[in-house]
């Protein structure tokens, strides 16, 4: 169960784009974008508009100096293009950027700890319970039968020792040991093969015997079903170790990039309890970066185009990662209602049955949650067209 509540807890520490903290910085970002960049297209259209009136003007002009000044016209003009451009190209560049940042440091944080948390366990305890063979009244007391004749016994064979054995490794919990595969079907053939040896003092024993061969049976299917889809959280759990290794590499190299320090970031930031500090730390954290910025520029060196570029794709491919295995837990977290589907049925033994049909309502409520706080469609599409904006 450990593995699977790490899974949720990393969730809940790595979504960003749901919560208000993240729209009311990120949406005031995008906003300015939208409209600087709206601003410099309809410029750009008026200039390209006046290139056009000039070019044909100068096909018209007539008299050497009537050209020449109608080609400088031309060229300041074209150059003035140009440069706007240029401010266009930079524009959208150190405000995606900025988002870019936002979104990383919204990476780290947490959204709904407790809610989730507590969902996750009530399910995966409940899930646990149904390969427990410890919890089963049926178990129980029948074990207490099968403890009484296995004492009774002058001679064990050594078919009756591997029973013995296998019941001792299932029914201690320290183990950890499934009940599926070779061990169950240890016992399940074991207990078959020496019923019929059960004399008249085990009659209650030779009753509740095949009850129980029908319990570890069914249980045991249950269990190798179940462990297809545990399989699958293993591989999502390395996966979100790994996003998360880079999430936190690039992360401090945008820090260091942007001269912020990272210090601040683990005590203002990850420490804060309130989203208006949250807020006031990546405000600041964009002042950070539009003075790198001009720093750059002071210096005219053009390469923090290409850089800052750089970070807001890799930012990019971490959120779509991150969205795509949302998709994946999400249809793991169905495929356990297809389980529930497929044995909760009357044909099974009673006390099965009712801990499988114990698991739809704490399913029900932990997608519902989860589902709730990562919508992996929506969360996907805003990753794939979080820099197009205006961009045509």
């Amino acid at each position: 169960m450990k593995t699977y509540l790490f899974i949720f807890i990393f969730l809940i520490y790595s979504i960003c784009s749901f919560s208000q903290e993240n729209k009311s910085v990120s949406e005031k970002i995008k906003s300015e974008r939208d409209a600087e960049l709206s601003k410099l297209r309809n410029e750009d259209i008026k200039s390209k508009k006046i290139i056009d009136s000039l070019q044909l003007k100068l096909k018209s002009t007539t008299g050497n100096k009537n050209r020449i000044d109608a080609l400088e016209n031309l060229q300041e003009e074209t150059e003035n293009r140009l440069k706007k451009l240029e401010v266009k190209e930079k524009t959208e560049i150190r405000l995606n950027g900025q988002l870019a940042f936002t979104e990383l440091l919204s990476v780290q944080r947490d959204i709904k700890p407790a809610v989730l948390f507590l969902k996750s366990q009530t399910f995966f305890n409940n899930l646990g319970d149904i390969g427990n063979i410890n919890k089963y009244s049926t178990y129980t007391s029948w074990r207490v039968e099968y403890d009484k004749w296995y004492k009774r016994k002058k001679k064990s064979s050594d078919v009756v020792n591997l029973i013995n054995n296998s019941l001792k490794i299932v029914s201690d919990v320290s183990n950890k040991v499934p009940l599926y595969g070779s061990i169950a079907q240890t016992i399940t053939s074991g207990l078959t093969s020496i019923i019929s040896g059960f004399g008249r003092k085990d009659k209650a024993l030779k009753e509740k015997t095949p009850e129980m061969i029908s319990l570890f049976n069914i249980i045991g299917q249950f269990e190798q079903q179940k462990a297809i889809i545990d399989h699958e959280w293993e591989l999502i759990n390395e996966e979100l170790k790994q996003l998360k290794e880079e999430n936190l590499t690039l992360l401090k190299n945008q820090f260091k990039y942007y001269h912020v320090n990272y210090n601040e970031f683990v005590e203002d930031y990850m420490k804060a309890t309130l989203d208006k500090d949250r807020d006031t730390f990546k405000e600041n954290c964009l002042v950070n970066i539009d003075k790198k910025i001009a720093e750059f520029e002071s210096k005219n060196n053009h390469d923090w185009l290409g850089e800052v570029e750089t970070y807001m794709y890799k930012v990019q491919s971490i959120r779509l990662r991150f969205g795509q295995l949302t998709n994946r837990m999400l249809a793991n977290i169905d495929s356990y209602k297809n389980l529930i589907k497929i044995y909760d049925k009357p044909s099974y033994p009673s006390e099965f049955t009712k801990k499988v049909s114990k698991l739809e309502n704490s399913l029900n409520d932990l997608r519902t949650t989860f589902y709730d706080s990562f919508n992996p469609v929506v969360y996907i599409e805003d990753s794939a067209t979080m820099y197009i904006g205006t961009k045509k």
